[in-house]
């Protein structure tokens, strides 16, 4: 039975066995090994993960010049074409060779499922339609509609600058709605707890997702993944951090939803910056938020032993766990997590630079936390007539000196 591993998991074994201890029993040939990398890299690229294909074609033509397979992997590597905004000087892309389609799809599906928003929605609500069949006209012509605008601008969006205009959209939609609670508008004049209209509402949120997906084309033109990733993290941390604290501060609506909002827009703007200035990847980022997330419960699991009086004591606390948790994550990621400049963090992981072992001590007495990913190695049973076999190692230590 074929087990189908996910590419960091794939990723993660090659490292081992590319830069892990080798068996000691038998030795697998350059051309064995170049073999078995352009297979795994061919199956990449059938799944559309480009980046990763690449990487690996790259390190089979540096690692096992001369063989079969750098040969096949050189061939592969003109057919795939350079990377996008990355073309080598004097070399052109061949026509017809494949390219990153994650962006095109993403997009298409989201400006599918907001132009549904918008006709099955929005549209009704502000011509103050109040039959069902208007919504069910709006629904029938919303997707379609929001496909063919996906398709007309998706071919030249990369995956970051997809997710970041689709996250702005998405984000200045629920910014209206807050402002329009935190402002009441439509709401009565000497009416204290009331709920704003709901045209105002309506308006308020499609004119904040237009707002932000101007903003984010206009701005968003040379965007990473991880900085994209680091931008949406941010923003919910960042609304987390508003909300809670004023439940913990015991602010009124008004002010909880603005504390909610600014806040959720200053975590926006840090994420952002974070992840340009320090080139974090998408996974550095998902695994520093993971530890946030993993302290907020925490505080959560606490918070119901203890049983604070107020909501205040129960609000605070997961909010200073998750704020240890999201710490924690910065500080036992690996800075150079990122992929340097002309190194894309696929082929580091390929080359096995990242270092999988639980516990890494280097020879300038840096102590640092990784996770120990198992590797794969073959080796000769001698109980079995020497017959080769997968032997799997999880490394909990790895001492440089």
């Amino acid at each position: 039975m074929w087990v189908r591993l996910s590419g960091l998991t794939v990723i993660a074994l090659l490292a081992g066995v590319l830069g892990g201890p080798r068996h000691v029993a038998a030795q697998v040939t350059p051309a064995d090994s170049a073999a078995v990398l352009v297979a795994t890299a061919g199956d990449f690229e059938e799944r559309g993960e480009l980046e990763v294909a690449r990487a690996l074609y790259e390190e089979v033509v540096r690692r096992y010049p001369g063989t079969p397979g750098a040969a096949l992997a050189q061939a592969r590597l003109e057919g795939l074409g350079a990377p996008e905004g990355a073309v080598p000087a004097g070399m052109a892309v061949p026509d017809g060779g494949a390219r990153d389609q994650r962006g095109d799809t993403e997009f298409r599906v989201w400006s599918t499922l907001y132009g549904l928003w918008l006709g099955g929605v929005a549209v009704p609500m502000l011509a103050d339609a109040t039959s069902s069949e208007s919504h069910g006209v709006g629904l029938l012509l919303g997707g379609p509609v929001g496909y063919l605008a996906g398709r007309v601008f998706s071919p030249s969006l990369s995956v970051g600058r997809s997710r970041t205009i689709s996250w702005a959209g998405t984000w200045g939609t629920w910014q209206g709605v807050g402002w329009a609670h935190a402002l009441d508008l439509g709401a009565d004049p000497g009416c204290e707890y009331c709920e704003p209209g709901e045209q105002e509402a309506v308006a308020a949120a499609l004119a904040g997702g237009v707002a932000g997906i101007v903003t984010a084309a206009l701005l968003a033109r040379e965007t990473s993944e991880g900085t994209a990733a680091a931008t949406y993290l941010g923003s919910l941390w960042g609304t987390w951090f508003g909300l809670g604290g004023a439940v913990a501060l015991d602010l009124d609506d008004d002010a909880m939803w603005a504390s909610t909002l600014l806040v959720g827009n200053a975590g926006l703007i840090a994420g952002a910056l974070a992840g340009s200035r320090f080139d974090l990847s998408s996974r550095r980022a998902h695994m520093i938020s993971l530890g946030g997330l993993i302290g907020g419960f925490g505080g959560v699991g606490i918070s119901l032993i203890t049983k604070p009086d107020s909501d205040s004591g129960a609000f605070a606390i997961p909010l200073a766990t998750s704020l240890a948790g999201l710490g924690l994550g910065v500080l036992l990621t690996p800075e150079g997590d990122g992929a340097p400049e002309g190194e894309s963090s696929a082929a580091r992981a390929a080359s096995g630079s990242v270092s999988p072992a639980l516990l890494n001590w280097s020879d300038g007495g840096r102590l640092e936390v990784g996770l120990p990913l198992p590797f794969a190695t073959t080796v000769l049973d001698p109980r079995r007539n020497g017959q080769r076999h997968t032997a799997w190692n999880v490394p909990l230590l790895r001492l440089r000196f």
